[in-house]
């Protein structure tokens, strides 16, 4: 029953109460007339109440009818409104599932399209992980020396390049070798002096005599020979004058290439050892990292000794400050390059056989809301965590940004394979997925009506290597809008603006 039927029988149940009252007050009125014993006159009714009874009744019904007639049709409007409402969405939502671009606006965008595939279903394993610095590009800054640090030019926190120097020290040590090194030098030009002095002082009479006895030689050698040739000479004179000659020239050959003496030799042996020595000090100030290039340099400024970063990066740690002892070996800074990062997952070991060097991973730090980070496993430790049950697996990824930093935990997913059995899944090509607000959309072009787009919702999972797995909305050899796909989601954009 419906409000305006419950409204009429209301009015009617009305309409005989109001009956009632009337023949209520036509008996009153007769026996009051029979008790007065009034004459056949007063005994006739009095016709001005009936009158009235009777247009109030007449009232009453026409004000019902109206009423009745208005409730049906105000019904009937309510109706055809709530319908028209009801159907007016429908075809809004009609017209939103669709955009169109104009001849010229299609050639600008540069339409292509590509087909949804399939490929064999992969598994995601997803576990948590935490960023570890690359142990690869992380360096010690250490002292060669013991001493005292002068001067301190790096804080926690700065970016330096390798060479930089990030402090020095002062090196008792490094001024005692350079010590021994300046003896050294001292000894090789004594050495050498003493080596002068002895082949300019040496005892050159065995060579004086050997040169008179050939020059004697000689000169009787030729006269000899002039007597023969006057035939005053015998011929034994010249063959012993020969003789002589060529013992005298023997001996002055001998004298001139032997060794002078001892002292001679002594002094080349002592400026051999000063050479020797004077090089191995030098060496042990740049085994050191001290370079010298004089003797006679100030001894402060060579005990002060600098120390250098390694590589290039960012400085982690400082351990040290200015005036304080130091010893050779430890470490002063750390020095980190975190352009790449290793991110540690934790996987427990039922699921490690499904991983394999190589096996693409997606990280995803919850600081940086829905961006993923692609990697891939560069190592699996073969020990398993005896608490805990699970394996360390990481992945190097590139940290350009040096957005990830040590000690961030994350969320990782492995893109891993699970065989023939799961069987095949739907791919899209990631470019043609958008995002609008909660839903996920692609753009299907509508077949015989060039520039027309249905705009599909659909579910997806994860994405690899560009692809997005397809969980709902699209069958199989559809085809989607990839490139120019922004075009269409701005040109939807702005006709939802229009109709707001």
């Amino acid at each position: 029953m419906n409000m305006s039927d419950k409204y009429t029988i209301e009015e009617m149940e009305h309409d005989k109460g109001d009956e009632a009252e009337l023949d209520r007050l036509e008996d009153n009125q007769t026996g009051e007339s029979e008790r007065n014993g009034s004459s056949s006159e007063m005994k006739r009714k009095n016709p001005l109440p009936w009158f009235i009874a009777l247009g109030v009744i007449a009232l009453i019904g026409i004000i019902s009818i109206v009423m009745i007639a208005f409730k049906r049709s105000g019904g009937d409007a309510v109706k055809a409104e709530t319908q028209s409402k009801t159907e007016s969405p429908e075809k809004g939502d009609a017209k939103s599932n669709e955009v169109r671009l104009s001849p010229e606006v299609l050639s600008a965008a540069g339409i292509t399209t590509e087909t949804v595939t399939q490929r064999p279903a992969i598994a995601l394993v997803t576990v948590a992980g935490s960023v570890e610095v690359n142990p690869q590009q992380t360096q010690q800054v250490t002292s060669l020396v013991n001493g005292r640090v002068e001067q301190v030019f790096a804080s926690i926190g700065d970016r330096v390049s390798a060479g930089q120097i990030v402090a020095t020290l002062m090196s008792t040590e490094v001024a005692e070798s350079y010590g021994k090194w300046r003896e050294a030098v001292t000894k090789l030009e004594l050495a050498q002096n003493n080596l002068n002095r002895v082949k300019s002082a040496e005892n050159k009479s065995a060579i004086n005599q050997a040169k008179a006895r050939l020059d004697e030689a000689d000169a009787t050698l030729k006269r000899t020979k002039r007597l023969i040739e006057l035939g005053a000479g015998a011929g034994k004179d010249l063959i012993s004058a020969d003789t002589n000659y060529k013992t005298a020239k023997s001996e002055y050959d001998f004298q001139r290439t032997i060794p002078l003496n001892k002292e001679i030799q002594e002094a080349e042996s002592a400026l051999k050892s000063a050479q020797v020595d004077s090089l191995h000090q030098r060496q042990s100030l740049q085994a050191l990292g001290v370079t010298v290039t004089s003797p006679n340099a100030d001894v402060r400024n060579v005990a002060s000794v600098p120390l250098r970063s390694p590589v290039s990066g960012i400085v982690t740690a400082r351990m040290v400050s200015g005036g304080a002892g130091v010893q050779a070996g430890v470490s002063l800074f750390t020095i980190s390059n975190i352009s790449t990062v290793w991110v540690i997952a934790n996987v427990p070991e039922n699921q490690m056989p499904l991983l394999r060097v190589g096996t693409p991973a997606q990280v995803r730090v919850t600081a940086f809301g829905d961006g993923v980070i692609q990697g891939r496993v560069s190592y699996i430790d073969p020990q398993l965590n005896e608490e805990t049950r699970t394996g360390r697996v990481r992945i190097e990824v590139e940290n350009a940004s040096e957005r990830l930093k040590a000690g961030m935990f994350v969320e990782v997913g492995f893109q891993a394979g699970t065989g023939n059995a799961t069987g095949d899944e739907l791919v899209v090509p990631s470019t043609a997925v958008h995002r609008l607000g909660e839903r996920t959309i692609v753009f299907i072009p509508v077949d015989n009506e060039a520039g027309v787009f249905e705009v599909r919702e659909i579910e997806i999972g994860s994405a690899v290597e560009g692809y997005h797995r397809v969980t709902g909305g699209l069958k199989l050899g559809e085809k989607v809008v990839t490139k120019g796909s922004f075009t269409l989601k701005t040109q939807m954009q702005k006709g939802e603006l229009g109709e707001e």
